[in-house]
């Protein structure tokens, strides 16, 4: 029974370390900001004006965004995406899972566009009324008190309604709707549906524009190491 006992405090222990770790390493940068927007810090109370680009993003901190607002979140670990488009507000969560970081993006309301690399971990958005997870695709997600939509551009989304615990897999050029009801309709994307890319806007716009480049030191205090992240972006 103590050998039990001691084995079982080891693992919580480990597992609080770990927990601990995700908490206060950064696991995500705002690579770009424009328009109304906010960050609120995993340790505060309230949303801090302006979402600047380049600051490092960490387990429990919050991004809103006003009418006009835009904010990019680009994620340390495997280089995926996260666009928040106006009028939205989520959260970024954190946790180890066998030695594996799973992401999990909790949007209250608004319209994010999903761009994620091949997972080791999970990777989730999770709103009031559903739950969409991958391993690796391009989506969007829109929702509000009506309930969710979700485009999948490329790859496979599986989208379970949480009040009926409908599950539904929805492919490329598919659209699902999951409602407050708890149903789940798939349906073949509709191009005018899908909303607008503000980089696809500024791309279109951005002849004979300078190309900057966003270094963000990492510093690893266990190692005594340190890295810099690269992010090109156009002015």
């Amino acid at each position: 029974m103590k050998t039990i006992s001691k084995v079982s405090l080891i693992t919580i222990l480990l597992a609080l370390v770990s927990m601990t770790a995700v908490a206060q390493e950064p696991i995500g940068v705002i690579a770009k900001s424009s328009g109304t927007t906010f960050h609120k810090k995993f340790n505060a109370d309230e949303y801090s004006p302006n979402a600047i680009m380049g600051t490092q993003l960490k387990n429990n901190d919050w991004i809103k965004t006003g009418d006009d607002g835009f904010v990019a979140i680009f994620f340390l670990d495997d280089k995926s995406q996260i666009k928040v488009k106006g009028n939205s507000e989520m959260e970024i969560l954190a946790a180890v899972e066998r030695g594996k970081i799973s992401k999990t993006i909790s949007l209250d309301y608004g319209t994010v566009k999903a761009t994620v690399n091949k997972q080791k971990g999970e990777f989730r958005i999770v709103t009031p009324t559903s739950v969409a997870s991958v391993k690796g695709t391009e989506w969007w997600v829109e929702s509000d008190e009506n309930g969710d939509i979700f485009i999948v551009v490329e790859g496979v989304v599986e989208v379970e309604n949480l009040v009926s615990g409908t599950v539904q897999n929805v492919g490329q050029d598919e659209t699902a709707t999951s409602n407050p009801d708890g149903s789940v309709e798939v349906e073949e994307t509709n191009d005018e549906d899908i909303p607008d890319d503000p980089d696809d806007d500024e791309e279109d716009e951005e002849t004979g524009s300078t190309i900057h480049e966003l270094r963000i030191r990492m510093v690893n205090d266990e190692t005594n190491s340190e890295k810099f992240i690269i992010i090109e972006y156009a002015e």
